[in-house]
């Protein structure tokens, strides 16, 4: 009966923001778009021979500054990644080198995507290359993966990704230019978690259609087990308009480890699910609906039996100006038996963010953070005056290149 009411709840949530409209949404330009040095420079050999080979190099560099009403020093609980209170943090420095899929014929293809500072330590990953204990610098492929494209079976073809690689699961991600605010939602560290290593197809069944499934090592993995046996995923990709207005997705990831759980929370067998709706209302107005649930079998801190977590959160991104953004967010996220957070509580936030954009290749993002939980769970590692709410102001700076 728990598991209906809250399918139904997400059902409910996930399709509120469905809507009619026109357009494509605008916003900041991506680090691949990003020409630093000029046309003139695109002219010379080498660049002519890498664009011949879809080979492609880029990078970005993000850090900020983050002040907590609960204190100072790495904070408990969230917010993430920007968990320093009242301190500053390089939270990324990112080099990319790729080579693109041609979608008409058979190729290959390949990313490395190597990253340094503290999201790569909050992230580090089993085995990884770079140092664990550090809690403010790190480094590591968070992408190394080979590619191929074989226009068979579908009418769009099937990509095919081995290796260290995104998990398709959730709206944000780990990297800096492609989320809308400097934090990021609970769903995104204790429900999803961003990286994996498997083998992940992509079937184009038409220009509306997109299905995805692998199977994969397990959270954070890097070319070791995560648990006893693999994870599989399945994930729909559905478009209603052929202009691409509106898109609904829906996800099922199960195995042993496929998400990352507190301390002493490990269980048997994992499942989750996600199901979300991208809807861009016009060219200024992007909404998104997002909600989870999941579920670890014979728990050992919860007498062996099934934990559960579940939230919804809604974004909103309006592009006021070419210049500035401005962006919502908006979750509930119930840790039902403490086995995501480590505290068994119900939690919520509400954040407001802008996104100045002066240059192509720079951004700018405030924001503005309050975290309430149903118990006294925030503050810095340690505290022990715990609280029961938090406010954080920060901001971040982007460079794009």
């Amino acid at each position: 009966m728990r598991a209906n009411v809250i399918l139904c709840l997400m059902f409910a949530v996930t399709t509120a923001n469905l809507g009619v409209s026109s357009a494509s949404a605008e916003g900041p330009a991506l680090p691949e778009d990003i020409d630093l040095l000029g046309k003139s420079f695109q002219s010379n050999a080498l660049t002519e021979w890498a664009a011949e080979h879809q080979l492609r190099f880029f990078g970005w560099a993000n850090g900020g500054y983050t002040q907590a009403s609960t204190g100072e020093g790495v904070l408990a609980i969230e917010p993430r990644a920007n968990r320093f209170g009242d301190g500053w943090e390089l939270n990324q420095a990112a080099f990319v080198l790729e080579k693109t899929l041609v979608p008409e014929a058979w190729s290959w293809g390949f990313r490395s995507e190597f990253y340094m500072g503290g999201d790569a330590a909050l992230l580090h990953p089993l085995n990884g290359i770079g140092p664990s204990q550090t809690p403010r610098f790190s480094y590591d492929f968070r992408q190394a993966f080979f590619s191929i494209h074989a226009p068979i079976l579908t009418r769009g073809g099937v990509d095919l990704k081995l290796g260290r690689q995104y998990t398709p699961l959730g709206y944000e991600t780990t990297m800096a230019p492609y989320r809308p605010l400097y934090s990021e939602a609970y769903a995104w560290l204790y429900s999803q978690n961003g990286a994996t290593t498997g083998a992940i197809a992509t079937f184009h069944v038409d220009p509306r259609l997109d299905v995805i499934a692998g199977s994969t090592l397990g959270v954070n993995a890097l070319f070791d087990w995560r648990g006893r046996a693999p994870c599989y995923i399945v994930r729909g990709v559905y478009w209603l308009q052929d202009d691409k207005r509106t898109k609904l997705v829906g996800t099922f990831y199960t195995g042993p480890q496929p998400i990352a759980a507190a301390s002493g929370h490990i269980g048997q067998w994992q499942n989750e699910i996600e199901l979300q709706a991208v809807h861009n209302v016009n060219r200024r107005l992007t909404l998104v609906s997002e909600t989870n649930l999941g579920s670890d079998k014979r728990d050992p801190a919860n007498h062996l039996d099934t934990s559960w977590w579940y939230g919804t959160s809604s974004f909103g991104i309006v592009h006021v100006h070419r210049l500035l953004d401005v962006n919502t967010r908006a979750e509930w996220f119930d840790d039902a038996d403490g086995s995501r957070t480590g505290k068994k509580a119900n939690y919520g936030e509400m954040t407001a963010g802008l996104n100045f954009m002066p240059k192509r290749a720079f951004n700018l993002r405030p924001e503005v953070r309050y975290d309430l939980a149903s118990n006294a769970v925030f503050g810095p590692a340690g505290t022990s005056k715990p609280q029961s709410h938090q406010w954080t102001f920060a901001f971040d700076a982007l460079l794009k290149f």
